[in-house]
């Protein structure tokens, strides 16, 4: 699973929109369109980043990054 792939189930989820997404994580909605999209033109996500994340959403952040976890 990508990062797009994990962050779009995140979002999905969560049954928020992407805007909502970015708000609450304090990034701008074209970050997360960009996060998200199927051009992965950004693959990688800062590691507190995805602990702000995790945070906010509960999920784990090892798996965020990098899908370490097991679903």
């Amino acid at each position: 699973m990508t990062l797009a792939e994990r962050l779009n189930k995140i979002i999905a989820e969560q049954n928020i929109s992407k805007r909502e997404f970015a708000k609450r994580v304090g990034v701008s909605e074209n970050y997360i369109y960009t996060l998200t999209g199927s051009t992965n033109k950004v693959a990688t996500l800062s590691p507190t980043l995805a602990k702000v994340i995790a945070y906010e959403f509960g999920y784990d952040a090892n798996w965020i990054l990098n899908g370490d976890k097991t679903e």
